[in-house]
């Protein structure tokens, strides 16, 4: 895949409604890609996540049944003015600049994170590179269990191979190895010039190691010799995943406001 030209989230690519509709999701796949539920007299619900990108028509969008949607832009008097109301305040996304060289990029780390990662190197770990296909992987049995005892909702491992079947070299897996080992694992998706940081797994030896900090790093060098821009690590929760969000915006990545939650019901 070569990078294009526009910087769509994952959940507006073209890929990832292709992966959608092959996992027997109802899909509007232009702009912005829509999901869509029938609930009897309420008729057509569309949500759409990380979209709209382009608000010029969001009273089309409406009166063609887009009635939930997470926005990526925080344009309140544009989607008040086209009769959407807000639900919940934005979110706060954590995205990574990879248009800098790799040494810059390691210099605007947090002395923390780059001491973290310098401790990862020198435990001489083996990186491995796998373009999934959507095969099972034990990143995944590993991530599902977590995502279990922390009782949170992933994307389904499903729709992810299935991603990774319809769109090939574009779902990476990097794998830290010590002593033959597997310790953690990461899932990367690509899509345009912006990749996005999917699926993460550690061992407590993976710890011990800070093998996520290296994967991370390498991964964010590896996508760069790919033409991406933009790594996009996720939401940063300061109050539920204080820990996660610290480890996420250490790397260097900018905090970047999304555009909160809104819906709207004919009629109303």
């Amino acid at each position: 895949m070569t990078a294009a030209t526009l910087p769509l989230p994952l959940q507006q690519s073209s890929a990832f409604a292709r992966a959608l509709t092959a996992f027997g999701a109802q899909v509007s796949c232009d702009d912005p890609v829509i999901l869509n539920r029938h609930f009897g007299p309420l008729g057509r619900i569309g949500f759409t996540s990380r979209g709209p990108l382009n608000t010029d028509h969001m009273r089309d969008l409406r009166s063609d049944g887009l009635r939930v949607f997470n926005a990526e832009h925080d344009r309140p008097q544009i989607y008040k003015a086209a009769g959407f109301r807000q639900i919940i305040t934005p979110a706060h996304m954590a995205q990574w600049d990879l248009s800098p060289s790799a040494k810059d990029r390691r210099t605007a780390m947090h002395p923390k994170w780059r001491n973290q990662l310098r401790k990862a190197e020198a435990c001489n770990l083996r990186i491995r590179e796998v373009a999934w296909d959507g095969a099972p992987h034990p990143l995944f049995t590993h991530a599902d269990a977590l995502a279990q005892r922390r009782r949170y909702k992933p994307l389904p491992t499903a729709l992810l191979a299935i991603f990774a079947s319809i769109a090939p070299n574009c779902a990476l897996i990097f794998e830290a190895y010590d002593k033959g080992l597997l310790i953690a694992a990461i899932l990367v998706l690509r899509h345009g010039p912006t990749a996005t940081y999917q699926t993460a797994w550690t061992s407590a030896q993976g710890r011990i190691c800070h093998a996520h900090n290296l994967l991370l790093s390498h991964s964010a060098n590896r996508l760069a010799t790919l033409g991406h821009k933009t790594f996009d690590l996720g939401l940063v929760e300061t109050d539920h995943a204080a820990p996660l969000a610290r480890f996420k915006l250490r790397t260097g990545a900018h905090v970047r406001k999304l555009g909160g939650t809104w819906i709207a019901f004919l009629g109303l």
